[in-house]
Order: structure tokens, then sequence, then C-alpha cells
């Protein structure tokens, strides 16, 4: 899931704050969406080898509450989020707090690419106004769930989005010495996407800033390209 704004667009985080700005006016209900892209785009890195298929199932209330699921395929493996939080806007201004689970059917694809990690919890906050947005996910729990150490890796975004245009620059901020695990190894990204429709977009995402490991780069900083598109069921 790991999306919003353009984190994940990552792509879950479109899921969440699409449940979390729900008018308050509209009953409650349920909702879907399903989607495919040429890559699954992760806070500036590439989660798959190819294409990736995902889903969403939201609950909201007129309340602001609302929890939902979002599922995707990985490279050898499969990843399903679980998340609730309270959202809304107050004259113009949107904000979100909300819960995040993720979790991974083969234990996360630990590989040598940036690739998902073992299953981990974050709290995410977020505000947006006038097209600008500012979103922080904090680490929470346990490494692996029930695991020794405590999950503390953090990720910031400022996105804003004008029209079809839309831009994120990105920060995550590792918890741990990247001269023991070199994928600790914080970095920056900034990412650039069209909407061709509101279905249909291209991303462009670069990590354009890390932390030297050795004196070499952990992280591919190559421009990798994105086509996805998506519908409500």
């Amino acid at each position: 899931m790991k999306n919003v704004f353009g984190l994940k667009k990552t792509v879950l985080a479109a899921s969440i704050v699409a449940a979390s700005l729900a008018p308050a006016i509209a009953a409650a209900e349920v909702s879907g969406t399903l989607g495919a892209s040429s890559q699954y785009l992760w806070r500036g890195q590439q989660l798959t080898d190819g294409a990736a298929v995902y889903g969403s199932v939201d609950y909201s209330h007129t309340s602001g509450l609302y929890a939902g699921a979002w599922a995707s395929s990985e490279t050898d493996d499969t990843e399903y989020d679980l998340y609730a939080g309270f959202g809304g806007e107050f004259e113009g201004l949107s904000y979100d707090i909300s819960y995040i689970d993720y979790n991974y059917t083969a234990g996360g694809t630990l590989a040598a690419d940036p690739a998902s990690v073992a299953d981990f919890q974050e709290v995410h906050v977020g505000v947006g106004f006038a097209g600008l947005s500012a979103d922080a996910f904090i680490g929470v729990g346990n490494s692996g769930k029930g695991g020794d150490e405590d999950y503390k890796n953090d990720y910031f975004a400022l996105s804003y989005g004008y029209d079809k245009y839309g831009i994120t620059a990105g920060y995550y901020d590792f918890d741990g010495d990247p001269e023991v695990d070199a994928t600790l190894a914080d970095y920056t990204h900034v990412d650039l996407s069209y909407a061709v429709t509101d279905q249909f977009t291209f991303t462009a995402s670069k990590i354009v800033d890390q932390e030297d490991v050795a004196g070499e780069d952990t992280w591919d900083d190559d421009v990798v390209l994105s086509v996805s598109y998506e519908f409500a069921l």
C-alpha cells in the first residue's frame, strides 16, 4: 500500500486518502477499487520486476471514521494491508490520522533489490490545503509482528497537485546503522505524475539523494516509469 498523494502513489495511500476525505454529508457506505500498474512504486522504490495488480475494499462513515483493506501482487509475494482512521475537511483544510498494518504472505521479499520487508505497522498523520499536502508515516510496533526489535523507520512526504499534474518529495528515515545493514541507508526521492484521466496515470520516480555506505550507493537511482489504471467497483 504502502501510498498517498504520490507516496505509494504509494498505491494504497490513495485508498486511505479517498476513504478519509469522503464528504461528511454522504451516508456510510462500502466501496472498492481495482487497478493495475506497469510497476509497483513504493516511496521511490521499484517493488516488482513487472506489472502489479491491486485492489481495495473500504468502509466510510459520516463521522469521518473509515476502515479498509488493500492488496497487491509483488514479485514472489502478495501484500495485504489493513487500515483504519479518521479524516475530514474543515474550511478547505483536509486532515487524516490512521493506523496501517502491512502484511506479506511469504514473509516479505528479502532481496538485494528494493523490496518488501517483513510485516510492520505505521501511524499516518496528514494535512492538505489548496493542493499542497504534508504526510508523516511513523513506524510503530515490532518488526515482523512479535519480533524482538521495535520498528522505528519513518517516512515523510510533501506533495503538490495542480490540475492533472503532481509532484511529491519523500524522505525515508531508517533506524539503524547502514554500515551494518546497507538497506538502512536513508534516501530522498522525487515523483512526477500526470493524470490523463481520473483513472489513468503516468508516474516517473527517482531517488535523488542517499546516504553513502562505504563510499557507494545502496539504492538504484535510475528513473523508474510507471503507468497505472484504476477504477471504482
